[in-house]
């Protein structure tokens, strides 16, 4: 939440009202914006006229949040998971394309540097490799979200909070259906019911290949708070992250190999503020989001079967046989 807030400071808007369920962040929230604060949803929509909404809390919340605006007919932008099971977050879809309401999910790798490089091209990825490492469990403590820690309420750890983004890059990328998943997880570092690092593979129709490593093992500070690295590898062209850049690879018209660095934001935080005004401009215009509620049913779909196949110690999953 906290990477949307200077967007939300932009002239043309105004912040009616924030809602604080855990009475922690409210005061200081509604104090920055100069608007009240409401202990619930509907207090907030019963008070004030809301022309959009910002959807952030537990992950098992999400469904009931998002499912007041939807029946209020009031268009909003809802953080991912947007719930902890596919199905419920299916049902939103369904709600919200009957009353054609404007719903968008942050998938925001569908705004980067990474797709306008790796994507431009019209040869899908045979491979994909991504691994996102983040801080320790205990910032969420620290950041008073203990919740988060908790399989019942977040849905799972690192793969459902983070892992979601890459599984819809490689949706994104690969063009293509994932059939089958599998995974191997370990909670064994920090002893919580979710996973502490999680290592799933997914293969498309067409026999693609997509792997994710994520977890919370990095040793973070201010100055580095993550590591993230990919490959690529397509018919026309190898790509790998590195330092603000992507390493390109690939034939030149004589058959040679050549060697390009193309400068990118890899960054992932300062595509938030991004959002922000993207979605905004999207609703007023009356267009698509860039990412909907389908979409991240979609990705936790795939988030359930690698938690399903790791509990059976890596068992591929085929999706058409979930129910």
């Amino acid at each position: 939440m906290p990477l949307y807030l200077d967007a939300l400071e932009a002239p043309s808007l105004r912040v009616v009202g924030v809602t604080d369920s855990a009475q922690k962040t409210g005061l200081s929230l509604a104090k920055r914006f100069g608007c009240e604060v409401y202990r619930n949803l509907d207090n907030l929509l019963d008070m004030q006229t809301v022309d959009f909404a910002f959807v952030f809390g537990r992950h098992i919340d999400m469904p009931t949040l998002a499912g007041k605006l939807i029946e209020r007919g009031i268009p909003f932008a809802i953080e991912k998971p947007c719930g902890i099971r596919a199905i419920d977050v299916d049902r939103l879809g369904a709600s919200a394309e009957a009353k054609n309401l404007y719903v968008a999910v942050p998938m925001i790798f569908r705004m980067s540097d990474t797709l306008d490089i790796v994507g431009h091209t019209k040869t899908r990825p045979d491979f994909a490799s991504f691994r996102f490492m983040t801080g320790p469990p205990s910032r969420y403590e620290a950041a008073g979200t203990p919740w988060m820690l908790r399989f019942d309420l977040a849905g799972g750890g690192p793969l459902i909070n983070l892992g979601v983004h890459f599984i819809d890059l490689f949706s994104v990328l690969a063009r293509d259906e994932i059939v089958s998943v599998s995974a191997v997880s370990s909670s064994e570092i920090n002893g919580l019911s979710i996973e502490d690092v999680i290592s799933v593979r997914m293969v498309t129709k067409q026999n693609r290949i997509g792997t994710l490593e994520c977890g919370y093992i990095f040793p973070s500070d201010n100055k580095i708070q993550r590591e993230f690295t990919f490959s690529i590898s397509s018919q026309d062209s190898y790509y790998a992250s590195g330092d603000d850049q992507i390493l390109v690879r690939s034939k030149s018209a004589d058959g040679q190999i050549e060697t390009r660095r193309i400068p990118a934001r890899l960054e992932t935080d300062v595509y938030y503020p991004l959002f922000v005004r993207r979605v905004l401009d999207e609703v007023r215009a009356g267009s698509v989001p860039v990412a909907g509620l389908r979409d991240a049913s979609r990705a936790l779909r795939i988030v359930e079967a690698a938690y399903l196949s790791a509990s059976r110690h890596g068992m591929p999953i085929q999706l058409n046989a979930l129910p």
